[in-house]
């Protein structure tokens, strides 16, 4: 697991605290998630911090850690098969934490893979699942490539509507790259990120109009009356396509909840278990081409991109996964800034949970 030193700045001042991830992993623990689990939700929360998704990191344990309390996500499920056949398995996620249940689904697609090309698993039943470029990226060391889809609660509408009906349904891809970083593409389908609307409704702060309508299906810039509407799709009807398209794999094929009959995460619905869907896959590069000839050609390609001339004002082309591990490489040395509220919050269940949060 990898622990990076984390900082925050109020007031001016930048004070350093110790491991984060230590600190998710013991409080998962005194809410009875097994150690093993409760590092694979640590890795998943502070790798997305490092990387720059913070609207996916530690901002969201204390809303994990409620709907624990409030019995509709289980820190300890009993996942089980549902159907298992060829290079297909059905997963039942018993209502569990989406990284936990999303990582065993990709090491049985993985498993798979690597005897017969390709694995797919599809999960129902499951929590969020968080920053699925982090869980996708799990599988690049054996060589596989590593592919999510998921569904979300519903916080988009349909294109020409005005409200939510399809989640914003992200979907990662990593591909490995010999002794490089991998290739990771880990986008949702709004504008932009709903966290990215928790997070400045949080600070009591605005939002650029064009992220999302109010409950009227008007532009909206005050970040609660957006958390009450609807975000808004990318390219418009085509990121509404993409999501359907999305919301019918991870949701209405695997068994999950869809639609509608997806619980809210934000603002929060506790009358039941979110019922999230993803349908994972992971294919072994080796069964398709030998891997330094892929390795010779993925170079190649990239390096055709990357030498491709900028345009106007552009200072150089960016291959999708490049700027979150520059991040992640600078706040290793340097630490990694948390905004207040989250250290507020940070220290609020450190007291809750007697573990402390010490900055």
């Amino acid at each position: 697991m990898n622990r990076g030193i984390y900082a925050w700045k109020g007031g001016g001042d930048q004070v350093m605290s110790g491991m984060m991830s230590d600190f998710c992993r013991r409080v998962l623990e005194k809410v009875g998630m097994p150690p093993d689990e409760a590092a694979i939700m640590a890795q998943c929360l502070t790798e997305a911090d490092l990387r720059g998704h913070e609207t996916h990191g530690m901002s969201r344990l204390g809303m994990y850690l409620e709907r624990v309390k409030r019995g509709v996500m289980k820190p300890d499920p009993e996942i089980r098969v549902v159907q298992d056949g060829g290079a297909v398995t059905v997963l039942d996620g018993d209502h569990g934490f989406g990284q936990v249940v999303a990582a065993l689904a990709l090491e049985m697609a993985a498993s798979k893979a690597a005897e017969i090309g390709v694995g797919v698993v599809a999960v129902r039943n499951s929590g969020h699942a968080g920053a699925l470029g982090i869980l996708a990226e799990r599988v690049v060391s054996r060589r596989k490539i590593g592919i999510i889809f998921t569904n979300t609660s519903p916080i988009m509408a349909p294109w020409g509507g005005r409200e939510p009906e399809l989640g914003n349904n992200p979907f990662a891809i990593a591909v490995p790259r010999e002794g490089r970083d991998p290739v990771i593409l880990d986008m949702a389908l709004s504008v932009t990120a709903r966290g990215n609307i928790i997070l400045a409704s949080r600070e009591g702060g605005a939002i650029p109009e064009g992220w999302a309508i109010d409950r009227g299906g008007r532009p909206v810039t005050d970040a609660r009356e957006a958390l009450l509407g609807t975000v808004l799709p990318i390219a418009g009807h085509k990121g509404y396509a993409l999501a359907l398209m999305i919301e019918i794999l991870a949701g209405v094929l695997t068994g999950a909840s869809f639609g509608r009959n997806v619980a809210s995460l934000m603002p929060p619905d506790y009358s039941k278990p979110l019922g999230m869907g993803h349908l994972v896959m992971v294919l072994d590069v080796e069964k398709f081409i030998p891997w330094d000839e892929f390795q010779r050609r993925l170079s190649r390609f990239l390096n055709q991109i990357k030498e491709s001339p900028p345009g106007d004002g552009g200072s150089e082309i960016i291959i999708p996964g490049e700027k979150s591990a520059q991040k992640r490489s600078r706040r290793l040395k340097e630490g990694c800034v948390i905004n207040e509220s989250t250290r507020r919050e940070l220290i609020r269940i450190g007291e809750e949970y007697g573990v402390p949060f010490e900055v």
